[in-house]
């Protein structure tokens, strides 16, 4: 592989979507915003709280739009199809590694780095994990999509054994919702191939995901929470979350406290918000308010306007992604652009959902927004995977 060809440069590859380059940015804007505005409620034990907060989101934004120019300019098939198993080989190592590390609110899912003059910043391989699941289900299909004689589990043995590895070093992290997430992305990302071989598997693989929605919608009723709590294989934090979600009052001072605070949010953000750096609840309301909550400060602040606008931006590049995938005649590219738009779609349904209480609580970022530099890492590399892409298929490549 020649690294001599790679393209080190500052400006996005030419047919470019720029719709969706404008919509990333406003999103990281308004989430850089609400971060520094959210530390405010830290001040109380370190009055620089907020300039650091802010200097640190501004390192974490440039390095992932840095990292969403590179892979804009030179993300390849090819080069995908030469580094997927050593990159997925190192990032099973770092998921493994997070086992070494204290848990944090139950889960030992990050990894713990102390960087002179920034302090200690976290990784969260899992996240990155979901952008190489993307890679290397489209690589795998379009290495194999003109092999009309393999077999299904040839076809799908190197995902397969990744999905299941990853899955079971996430679970031993006990971040449950990572691996829905994991769950959900690699599943609709199998039923774009149209190899013969798999149609078996994709039909009783579409028949679960039906299945499986029904389920999930029974089990957040009050006959599905009966269910729930006799499921013997959940703990009891994750019980509380199935609890809390159906009536946060039950527990108001301990499992419901911050789902109570951020109705609250809520409630007070009417339409047009308190106004920016004016939120009562990022006092020490919502310990969690930079990340699982953040939203709940954004509309306490901007109101529901707030949420709109970040709405807005979401739809734009969930449609235009779907848009280019569409039109798409590689199934690769339309695994890479599909996966993108769902791996988006998830977080932001399980975020909001949690934090209004309409779904118990999976600790997911709402990504562009929630603080994190793994999650905005991660998402603006599978952007500009998709924005390569794009720029390919408009060039006629």
């Amino acid at each position: 592989m020649n690294f001599m060809r790679m393209r080190l440069t500052f400006k996005m590859p030419k047919k470019y979507d720029l719709f969706i380059h404008i919509s990333v940015i406003a999103l990281i804007v308004i989430g850089t915003l609400m971060i520094t505005s959210t530390s405010v409620g830290e001040t109380y034990n370190n009055d620089t709280v907020v300039i650091k907060t802010f200097i640190k989101q501004l390192g974490f934004v440039i390095l992932s739009y840095l990292a969403m120019v590179f892979m804009a300019n030179n993300f390849t098939m090819s080069r995908a199809k030469w580094w997927s198993q050593t990159i997925g080989v190192l990032l099973l190592g770092m998921l493994l590694a997070c086992l070494m590390f204290d848990p944090s609110g139950g889960s030992r899912a990050w990894l713990r780095l102390s960087l002179p003059m920034i302090g200690e910043v976290t990784l969260q391989p899992s996240e990155f994990f979901k952008t190489f699941m993307i890679v290397l289900m489209a690589v795998t299909v379009e290495t194999t999509r003109r092999k009309e004689n393999y077999s299904c589990w040839t076809i799908i043995k190197v995902p397969v054994i990744f999905m299941l590895l990853g899955v079971f070093f996430i679970g031993l992290h006990n971040d449950a919702g990572s691996i829905m997430v994991l769950t959900v992305i690699c599943g609709v990302c199998f039923l774009i191939p149209t190899h013969k071989s798999l149609r078996k598997l994709q039909h009783i693989l579409m028949v679960l995901i039906l299945i499986g929605g029904i389920a999930s919608l029974f089990l957040l009723t009050p006959a599905g929470l009966k269910v729930v709590s006799k499921l013997p294989f959940l703990q009891e934090h994750q019980l509380s979350r199935f609890i809390i979600a159906d009536n946060p009052f039950s527990d108001p001072f301990v499992d419901g406290y911050q789902l109570i605070n951020s109705l609250y949010a809520f409630a007070t953000g009417k339409w047009t918000g308190l106004g920016l750096g004016q939120s009562i609840q990022k006092m020490l309301y919502l310990p969690e308010a930079k990340t699982d909550y953040i939203l709940a400060i954004t509309v306490e602040e901007l109101g529901i306007g707030g949420f709109l606008y970040i709405l807005f931006f979401y739809v734009i590049i969930m449609y235009r992604l779907f848009y280019y995938a569409f039109k798409a005649k590689s199934e690769g590219y339309k695994i890479l652009l599909v996966g993108t738009a769902v791996y988006m779609f998830v977080h932001f349904l399980f975020n909001v959902g949690g934090v209004t209480g309409l779904l118990p609580l999976t600790g997911v970022p709402l990504l562009f927004i929630s603080s994190g530099s793994s999650s905005l890492l991660s998402i603006c590399c599978a952007v500009g995977i998709s924005q390569a892409v794009i720029a390919k298929m408009r060039n006629g490549n």
